[in-house]
């Protein structure tokens, strides 16, 4: 019986888009690791902290060239200074470091060297302050700041000497109140802090030491410890426990009476990793029945509901919620697939896994970003550890994206710190023996009009077990996904003509990429 080998050759005029893509390295320690991070746009350049070959952590700034990417100012020349808490206000950009003169303090700087100073030494002489969660509210900078008579207390700072001061010794004695999760909303500023009577405790002010004040004791015998803040329809959401109920999900507008639980999902579970999409909350809940899964609130007991129970066997652990292109997105575990990328348009059919990109175990995709138009986190595929990858939001448009010269295994394996800036993505990472350093990704799509001959063949489809293709160009990977967008094969080649062997693949539809030097085939075979 003979084999009809169908070949395929058509010429066509087409437009389509290329994603012009370019990897860009800032070499900030030639010899080590400079261990960029903490960056933040201001006045038109990027902001950091880094450390070189003979210097220990200090504050840089790049406009996204290798000229102008240098260090500000040595502030501790031996050692380094730190620099943490970046935060821009009143034009100029606010931190805390410290030196051997003054200790850690709070420090300003307008960009250059001689503009960068320090903005008052609060716990005078060699001792630190060590301000900490600086946050822009009413007009000045509000920070957790320490001095030895009152301890980590609320303090403000106009950004002058004399108009840095101590706002409200809210803990009277040495101990202090530890305030943080500083929040703004609805003209005022929530926070955490200790009066040394009441415990960790929601806490709010309107500006003034009158208008400071404890808004609730939420839990009478101890710590309810409000965390997770997020600023919803004009109202602060947390996570909080009364001591009777555990860590629930309760709403705050300020008053005592406006502060109570939303919804008593589950005596025992918790609520937590708040997001707001659409006008809805989306966090992760326990309901003891389904486990922690994902949940949905319009902020009142009855609108509070599961929307999906990813996971049927135990718990999906929604985590890193991202808005793009109007749905959400976040990673989750269905119990089969291990932790892969999800995403929701805010209904339970709705909800369901992109892609998956780890089939041994799990990719783990976190620290989302969005950069032109398109997604990008970390994750592992199982063969080469931590990497950047990019997605448009559908399996075929997810992949794994690295430098030409890339050499190192688990690139991203520290924390890699996305930030858009001038129409790039800055990260750090670690790609070749240049260590971990300041890495920029530049992607531009060109919409071109081009004169395509489709040079592949390929038989016999529908297929039993070998899958025959030749192309005129080389052949360099192809990956198999069925139709749920599950990637069930992938391999590299450098061939012409390869005869794929896909008996293990059980019968049905599925979509093959295949990847030359000029283009990305794409075709669907029947596995009979």
């Amino acid at each position: 019986m003979k084999t009809r080998i169908i070949l395929i050759s058509v010429t066509v005029l087409i437009t389509f888009s290329l994603k012009a893509q370019e990897f860009q390295v800032f070499d900030i320690s030639p010899t080590g690791d400079s261990f960029p991070s903490d960056f933040i746009e201001y006045n038109n350049k990027l902001y950091f902290r880094a450390l070189d070959e003979t210097n220990g952590f200090e504050l840089w700034g790049t406009d996204g060239t290798a000229f102008g990417t240098q260090m500000i100012k040595n502030i501790r020349p031996i050692g380094g200074s730190d620099p943490n808490y970046l935060t821009v206000y009143d034009n100029k950009l606010y931190f805390s470091a410290g030196n051997d003169i003054y200790g850690d303090e709070l420090w300003v700087t307008d960009g250059t060297e001689g503009g960068t100073y320090l903005v008052k030494d609060i716990e005078e002489g060699t001792a630190s302050s060590y301000p900490k969660y600086l946050t822009v509210y009413n007009d000045l900078i509000y920070f957790n700041g320490k001095h030895l008579s009152t301890g980590s207390e609320l303090w403000i700072s106009d950004g002058t000497e004399e108009g840095t001061v101590l706002f409200k010794d809210i803990n009277t004695g040495v101990m202090g109140s530890s305030p943080h999760n500083l929040t703004v909303c609805n003209g005022k500023m929530f926070f955490v802090a200790n009066d040394g009577i009441h415990g960790n405790e929601l806490w709010v002010t309107d500006g003034t030491t009158t208008g400071t004040e404890m808004v609730k004791d939420i839990n009478s015998t101890g710590n309810s410890n409000p965390g997770y803040f997020v600023v919803y329809n004009n109202k602060l959401y947390f996570q909080a426990d009364d001591g009777i109920n555990g860590k629930k999900f309760w709403v705050s507008d300020g008053t005592s009476t406006g502060t109570h639980i939303v919804k008593d999902i589950n005596p025992l579970g918790h609520s937590s990793n708040f997001k707001e999409f659409n006008n809805l909350l989306y966090f992760t809940a326990d309901d003891q029945i389904n486990g922690n899964e994902l949940w949905v609130s319009d902020g009142t007991n009855i609108g509070t509901q599961l929307l999906k129970d990813i996971n049927l066997s135990g718990s999906s652990n929604p985590i890193g919620y991202i808005e793009f292109n109007n749905k959400l997105y976040f990673q989750a575990d269905n119990g089969i697939d291990g932790r892969e990328l999800w995403v929701t348009d805010g209904t339970s059919v709705g909800t369901e896994m992109i892609i998956d990109i780890n089939s041994v175990s799990s990719s783990s995709p976190f620290h989302f970003v969005v950069y032109n138009n398109k997604l990008y986190f970390r994750a592992d595929d199982g063969t080469n550890g931590l990497e950047l990858w990019e997605s448009d939001g559908t399996a075929l448009g997810t992949q794994k994206i690295i430098p030409d010269n890339s050499t190192k295994t688990n690139p991203l394996e520290t924390f890699p710190r996305f930030i858009e800036f001038q129409n790039g993505l800055y990260f750090s990472a670690n790609y070749n023996d240049q260590g971990r350093e300041l890495w920029k990704l530049t992607t531009e799509n060109l919409k071109t009009n081009i004169e395509e001959k489709d040079n592949f063949s390929f038989y016999p489809n529908p297929v039993q077990d070998v899958f025959n293709i030749a192309s005129q160009e080389v052949i360099h990977k192809i990956t198999i996904y069925d139709l749920s967008g599950k990637m069930v094969y992938q391999n590299s080649f450098e061939q012409k003509q390869i005869n794929l062997n896909i008996q293990n693949l059980r019968q049905g539809l599925y979509i093959v990429k295949i990847a030359t030097d000029s283009q990305v085939k794409t075709i669907k075979i029947n596995k009979s």
